[in-house]
């Protein structure tokens, strides 16, 4: 396994700020366990269940089998339901915990099926929520997006806060269905009270990373280590909301077992506020030798980007209940592009 992976999960089961007592003798539902956060957080109770003995069952929704097996390998305290998350049939079955992290993440997918994007994220998130009032789960946590904040120029953006969407633009179908995805989720808790909440994730990226992902803090990397230039596809002008992965997976943890229910928790570091071209002339500057530059080429068609957004996301109230990061966004990119070196070299 690549050392910094390693290094990373082991700081995952080794994280004081998990009552990990909680999760011992139960069975817990994982959505979104092939993506990056779904993964690590994955092998991560691998890992725990085999030191520690927590005898914790996971119950994995997944579209391939095979390819999961892949990832995680054959694992008696693994089972699998093979279903798209839109399509999933809830069911009379014993589970306790629910981590809810189906959804597609490309800016790419957004644009071209809008109308996919949306029944991916509603109608899974509706068929996941009737499956924990069923279930009578004792903690559900719902992976939600800061893209759900839409546009808006202003710092120290707290849970209660909202900005612009608009609702006629195809790129709108994800933003707009996770605001509709947290609104179904409260439903939930207030007519059903099922006990839900909801993590509102930054850019979360580290360790682990596909070889095939292509969103923009992986063309910067790979950049660097190529020594080609940085291209940017916008202005860069917009203002990037960090998580470091692990400490992503920590905090999912963290509201599952100790967070209130029907309340929304941004999951975000600090000193993370630098722009997308500030970041890109940062990682040339210090690490590209020299043969590195930042060149900005906007394409003519529509590229599926995100709007330009200018907010700084609050962290105080996840702080306020106990979590609290490890990683800033400058030492993300360092620990990123030394795993991706050690890859490389396999």
């Amino acid at each position: 396994m690549n050392s910094i992976l390693k290094e990373d999960l082991q700081d995952i089961i080794n994280s004081s700020l998990i009552n990990w007592k909680k999760l011992r003798n139960k069975t817990i539902l994982i959505t979104g366990a092939t993506g990056l956060i779904g993964s690590i957080l994955t092998k991560a109770l691998i890992i725990k269940n085999s030191t520690d003995n927590l005898n914790l069952n996971m119950v994995l929704l997944i579209r391939k089998k095979e390819e999961t097996e892949k990832i995680f390998g054959k694992n008696k305290y693994i089972s699998y339901i093979v279903s798209s998350v839109e399509e999933y049939i809830p069911r009379n079955i014993k589970i306790d915990y629910i981590i809810h992290g189906a959804s597609p993440t490309k800016s790419k997918f957004f644009v071209n099926n809008p109308v996919e994007t949306m029944d991916i994220s509603i109608l899974g998130t509706k068929r996941i929520l009737e499956q924990a009032r069923i279930s009578k789960i004792k903690s559900a946590v719902y992976l939600s997006s800061m893209e759900m904040y839409g546009n808006m120029d202003s710092v120290n953006v707290e849970e209660k806060d909202q900005g612009f969407i608009n609702p006629l633009k195809e790129r709108s179908s994800y933003s707009q269905s996770k605001r509709t995805c947290e609104l179904y989720s409260y439903c939930y808790y207030k007519e059903y009270e099922v006990p839900i909440k909801i993590a509102r994730i930054a850019q979360t990226f580290g360790a682990g990373v596909s070889k095939k992902e292509n969103r923009v803090y992986k063309i910067f990397a790979d950049a660097i280590l190529n020594e080609t230039d940085i291209i940017l596809k916008s202005e860069g002008s917009t203002i990037i909301n960090f998580s470091y992965t692990t400490d992503t997976v920590i905090g999912i943890l963290y509201i599952l077992l100790n967070g209130k229910d029907g309340e929304a928790y941004n999951l975000v570091s600090d000193e993370t506020n630098m722009t997308i071209l500030e970041s890109a002339k940062w990682l040339a500057n210090k690490y590209g030798n020299g043969k590195v530059n930042v060149k900005i080429e906007i394409p003519k068609e529509n590229a599926g980007f995100a709007p330009n957004n200018k907010m700084i996301l609050s962290n105080k109230k996840l702080k306020n209940i106990g979590w609290n990061y490890k990683y800033n966004l400058k030492q993300g990119y360092e620990r990123l592009l030394l795993y991706l070196k050690e890859e490389n070299k396999k």
